[in-house]
């Protein structure tokens, strides 16, 4: 069991005891009862040995339950002698057969959820992020007091107060972001085959146009594929005349059937060496205009010509004159940059929060004072091993150019729409080892803690699902204060009041 979990623990024990007291005891701490029987808890009808209200060492000696999610010590389903312990603190639900404290039934706003299984509402080990997690049914938190002796202590502390409010607010989370090129218009451009640079057409940033020529290359591969290409067209066409006249001849009983068989069989041939030919071609990039256009010229020079696939800008030029190409070597990379993606890597917490058709505002670092806007088009269905993250991509529009691949930024992703929502300043809520706590002003003397269950975060405000209703004074500034005097007074005063500046 985590540190985490044996003070919650603790302070559920010593809440209870500290409540109810535990009947008389001796100098070493084990309960008498009047009949003189030194391993029996009076007030909590069990034996002094087991009653985990008055030894919460049990607890941590005892471990967890895992069949039931509660402490062994605690385990009313495992340990029936603890049930009359719980009834003798009047913490017992008859109807349901557990302790009132955990009964979701009975205390719907006690649990994570109206309809989740009681299971989940017991006290259990979580790997949520602090401010995701519901508070915890089985803490007596909220039940206890800060009080001060005299109005003036909290003015000398230098405390604060907000009223809580309920207002519209859209539900956001922020991550981090980097731009990329847009991946269906980004293209690294390398020659299908070897050769020597004759001549560099386009250089790095200059625009290009659908077909136009970055470069020139004369290999001599090139020129005889052509050349098979024209030699197989000649052979088609020779063979397709002959075939028609064999059949002429065979008609006119001049020739015979295995004339024309013999005939037919070369048309066939020289029919699919030609495609064998095309094929290499447009294995080589060329288009089926282009080769056409070889077709009509004659064409059987050495010049190959890299082409842009699309328009678009040069953003990487490796090409020089005088050299060697290698078809494993990219000579250019063209991007059309009119628009962007943003790479987002969300917290794993966040992940079921992030889906397509939500709009993101992107800061990035390189455009101060400037938000650009986006669509999330793509949650990718794995989580990042390294990280631990979930990434996601937004499409950015782009025209002024502005936008750069690779700029850092932070992701504001809208998780939905402004809606009635109970928010607090994020300074107001503190984390008390077991649950989230907003501290109420009661009086100017007097504080409690209340138990919240938070929702998203939206700048210096957090939403609160359960805990609050708005209207509240709540604490601020000295929020911190107050929660070290609950912890004291739980874990180590013995006493749920505190007494700052006496």
């Amino acid at each position: 069991m985590n540190t985490q979990w044996k003070i919650i623990l603790w302070i559920i024990a010593l809440s209870v005891a500290t409540t109810s007291g535990c009947g008389t005891e001796s100098t070493d701490g084990v309960a008498l009862n009047e009949g003189g029987d030194s391993d029996w808890c009076v007030e909590h009808n069990i034996a002094e040995s087991a009653c985990a209200f008055c030894n919460p060492g049990l607890i941590e000696e005892l471990g967890w339950c895992a069949g039931h999610n509660v402490a062994e010590a605690m385990c009313w389903i495992c340990r029936p002698a603890m049930i009359a312990a719980y009834q003798s603190v009047n913490d017992w639900c008859a109807g349901h057969g557990l302790p009132e404290s955990q009964c979701l039934d009975c205390n719907p706003e006690l649990g994570l959820a109206a309809d989740a299984p009681m299971e989940s509402a017991l006290v259990s080990a979580t790997d949520e992020p602090r401010y995701r997690r519901a508070p915890s049914v089985s803490c007596n938190t909220n039940l206890l007091k800060v009080n001060f002796e005299r109005e003036s202590v909290a003015q000398e502390a230098g405390f604060e107060y907000a009223t809580v409010k309920v207002q519209s607010l859209s539900q956001t989370l922020e991550c981090s972001a980097v731009l990329e090129y847009d991946a269906n218009h980004f293209a690294k451009l390398s020659p299908q085959m070897g050769g020597l640079i004759s001549s560099v057409e386009k250089d790095l940033g200059q625009k290009v146009e659908l077909g136009e020529t970055l470069a020139v290359i004369v290999s001599p591969t090139f020129g005889a594929a052509k050349a098979v290409y024209l030699q197989s067209l000649a052979l088609e066409e020779l063979w397709s005349k002959n075939h028609a006249r064999e059949m002429e001849l065979l008609s006119r009983g001049v020739a015979t059937e295995r004339d024309l068989l013999e005939a037919e069989t070369s048309m066939v041939e020289s029919t699919i060496a030609r495609s064998s030919a095309q094929q290499k071609l447009m294995g080589l990039g060329l288009t089926p205009a282009q080769i056409d256009e070889v077709a009509r010229t004659q064409d059987t020079t050495s010049e190959y010509r890299v082409t842009a696939p699309f328009a678009g800008v040069v953003v990487e030029r490796r090409a020089t004159v005088g050299e060697l190409s290698d078809p494993s070597e990219p000579l250019f990379a063209l991007a059309d940059v009119s628009r962007m993606w943003a790479r987002l890597d969300i917290f794993e917490s966040d992940m079921m929060a992030v889906q397509d058709g939500q709009s993101v505002v992107l800061h990035l670092e390189g455009l101060p004072g400037e938000a650009t806007a986006g669509i999330i088009t793509w949650v990718s269905s794995e989580i990042d091993p390294r990280t631990r993250t979930l990434q996601a991509r937004a499409e950015l529009e782009n025209p002024d150019g502005k936008l750069r691949a690779n700029l850092f930024g932070k992701a504001v992703v809208t998780v939905s729409d402004a809606r009635p929502t109970v928010i607090v300043p994020r300074s107001a809520v503190q984390w008390e080892g077991c649950c989230n706590v907003v501290f109420v002003k009661d009086s100017s003397t007097a504080f409690h803690p209340a138990k919240v269950h938070l929702g998203p975060k939206s700048g210096s405000m957090v939403e609160v699902r359960r805990g609050l209703n708005g209207g509240e004074s709540i604490v601020t500034q000295g929020s911190f204060l107050l929660k070290t005097e609950i912890l004291k007074g739980s874990i180590g005063a013995g006493c749920c009041e505190a007494h700052p500046g006496s």
